[in-house]
Protein backbone atom coordinates (compact mmCIF):
# COMPACT_ATOMS: atom_id res chain seq x y z
CA UNK A 1 0.00 0.00 0.00
CA UNK A 2 1.29 3.86 -0.78
CA UNK A 3 1.41 5.20 2.13
CA UNK A 4 1.62 8.75 0.76
CA UNK A 5 -1.23 8.92 -1.50
CA UNK A 6 -2.98 7.23 1.31
CA UNK A 7 -1.95 10.18 3.96
CA UNK A 8 -2.91 12.22 1.69
CA UNK A 9 -6.72 11.04 0.55
CA UNK A 10 -6.62 12.11 5.20
CA UNK A 11 -4.88 15.07 4.52
CA UNK A 12 -7.45 15.96 1.92
CA UNK A 13 -10.45 14.82 3.74
CA UNK A 14 -9.33 16.70 7.39
CA UNK A 15 -8.89 19.83 5.07
CA UNK A 16 -12.51 19.31 4.81
CA UNK A 17 -13.85 18.47 7.52
CA UNK A 18 -11.79 21.24 9.33
CA UNK A 19 -13.70 23.87 6.98
CA UNK A 20 -17.04 22.07 7.60
CA UNK A 21 -16.56 22.54 11.21
CA UNK A 22 -15.38 25.91 10.81
CA UNK A 23 -18.60 27.14 8.69
CA UNK A 24 -20.72 24.96 11.26
CA UNK A 25 -19.76 27.33 13.67
CA UNK A 26 -19.95 30.45 11.91
CA UNK A 27 -23.29 29.75 11.32
CA UNK A 28 -24.38 29.08 15.39
CA UNK A 29 -24.97 25.10 14.61
CA UNK A 30 -22.68 23.64 17.48
CA UNK A 31 -24.14 19.97 17.13
CA UNK A 32 -22.36 19.95 13.33
CA UNK A 33 -19.04 21.77 14.26
CA UNK A 34 -18.59 19.03 16.96
CA UNK A 35 -19.19 16.30 15.08
CA UNK A 36 -16.79 17.84 12.26
CA UNK A 37 -13.98 18.93 14.92
CA UNK A 38 -14.54 15.04 15.87
CA UNK A 39 -14.01 13.71 12.54
CA UNK A 40 -11.06 16.11 11.56
CA UNK A 41 -9.24 15.12 14.83
CA UNK A 42 -9.46 11.55 13.44
CA UNK A 43 -8.66 12.24 10.08
CA UNK A 44 -5.55 13.76 11.23
CA UNK A 45 -4.57 10.95 13.63
CA UNK A 46 -4.89 8.55 10.36
CA UNK A 47 -2.69 10.76 8.11
CA UNK A 48 0.00 10.29 11.40
CA UNK A 49 -0.75 6.52 11.22
CA UNK A 50 -0.74 5.83 7.79
CA UNK A 51 2.98 7.66 7.39
CA UNK A 52 4.14 5.09 9.79
CA UNK A 53 2.25 2.35 7.97
CA UNK A 54 -0.50 1.61 10.16
CA UNK A 55 -3.42 0.79 8.68
CA UNK A 56 -6.64 -0.08 10.53
CA UNK A 57 -10.29 -1.00 8.89
CA UNK A 58 -12.27 -0.59 12.38
CA UNK A 59 -11.46 0.79 15.60
CA UNK A 60 -10.57 4.61 16.88
CA UNK A 61 -7.44 5.94 14.74
CA UNK A 62 -6.77 7.90 18.52
CA UNK A 63 -6.61 4.74 20.35
CA UNK A 64 -4.51 3.59 17.59
CA UNK A 65 -2.00 6.32 18.10
CA UNK A 66 -1.07 4.69 21.53
CA UNK A 67 0.16 1.68 19.76
CA UNK A 68 2.41 3.96 17.04
CA UNK A 69 3.96 5.70 20.23
CA UNK A 70 4.69 1.85 22.31
CA UNK A 71 6.04 0.97 18.58
CA UNK A 72 7.89 3.59 16.74
CA UNK A 73 11.02 5.60 17.57
CA UNK A 74 9.40 8.88 16.83
CA UNK A 75 10.39 12.61 16.95
CA UNK A 76 9.44 14.45 19.71
CA UNK A 77 7.38 16.88 17.59
CA UNK A 78 5.72 13.79 16.17
CA UNK A 79 4.92 12.62 19.99
CA UNK A 80 3.65 15.87 21.12
CA UNK A 81 1.25 16.09 18.57
CA UNK A 82 -0.33 12.40 18.90
CA UNK A 83 -0.50 13.61 22.65
CA UNK A 84 -2.27 16.56 22.08
CA UNK A 85 -4.23 15.43 19.53
CA UNK A 86 -5.47 12.80 21.78
CA UNK A 87 -5.78 14.93 24.49
CA UNK A 88 -8.08 17.55 22.33
CA UNK A 89 -10.31 14.45 21.46
CA UNK A 90 -10.52 13.16 24.92
CA UNK A 91 -11.70 16.76 26.12
CA UNK A 92 -14.75 16.91 23.38
CA UNK A 93 -15.87 13.76 23.77
CA UNK A 94 -17.53 14.24 27.02
CA UNK A 95 -18.85 17.32 26.04
CA UNK A 96 -20.00 16.84 22.24
CA UNK A 97 -23.37 14.96 21.97
CA UNK A 98 -25.60 13.48 24.39
CA UNK A 99 -28.65 11.77 22.71
CA UNK A 100 -30.90 12.24 25.48
CA UNK A 101 -33.90 10.49 23.60
CA UNK A 102 -34.79 8.72 19.68
CA UNK A 103 -37.52 11.11 20.16
CA UNK A 104 -35.66 14.56 20.29
CA UNK A 105 -32.67 16.03 18.52
CA UNK A 106 -29.05 14.98 20.03
CA UNK A 107 -28.59 17.73 22.87
CA UNK A 108 -24.93 19.01 22.48
CA UNK A 109 -23.36 20.09 26.02
CA UNK A 110 -20.29 22.12 24.45
CA UNK A 111 -21.45 25.88 24.42
CA UNK A 112 -19.96 28.64 22.01
CA UNK A 113 -17.03 29.43 23.48
CA UNK A 114 -15.73 25.84 24.10
CA UNK A 115 -16.16 24.96 20.53
CA UNK A 116 -13.99 28.38 19.59
CA UNK A 117 -11.36 27.43 21.72
CA UNK A 118 -11.74 23.89 20.54
CA UNK A 119 -11.73 25.06 16.39
CA UNK A 120 -8.53 27.01 17.63
CA UNK A 121 -6.42 24.51 18.97
CA UNK A 122 -7.42 22.04 15.87
CA UNK A 123 -6.66 24.63 13.75
CA UNK A 124 -3.02 24.67 15.10
CA UNK A 125 -2.87 20.91 15.64
CA UNK A 126 -3.86 20.77 11.49
CA UNK A 127 -0.82 22.94 10.83
CA UNK A 128 1.52 20.43 13.20
CA UNK A 129 0.00 17.25 11.05
CA UNK A 130 0.56 19.30 7.42
CA UNK A 131 4.33 19.64 8.57
CA UNK A 132 4.50 15.98 9.59
CA UNK A 133 2.74 15.18 6.12
CA UNK A 134 5.31 17.57 4.90
CA UNK A 135 8.22 16.31 6.68
CA UNK A 136 7.41 12.86 5.25
CA UNK A 137 7.37 13.97 1.43
CA UNK A 138 10.82 16.16 2.16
Amino acid sequence: MNNSSLASEFMLRATRTLKEASNAFNEGDLFYTGKRVIETIENLSTVILTIYGIYSVSGNPITQLDYLLETRDLQDNVKMTIRDLQKLYNSLVSINIIDESSLKSPSVLARHNDMKVALDELSKLFERVEGIFDDFHG
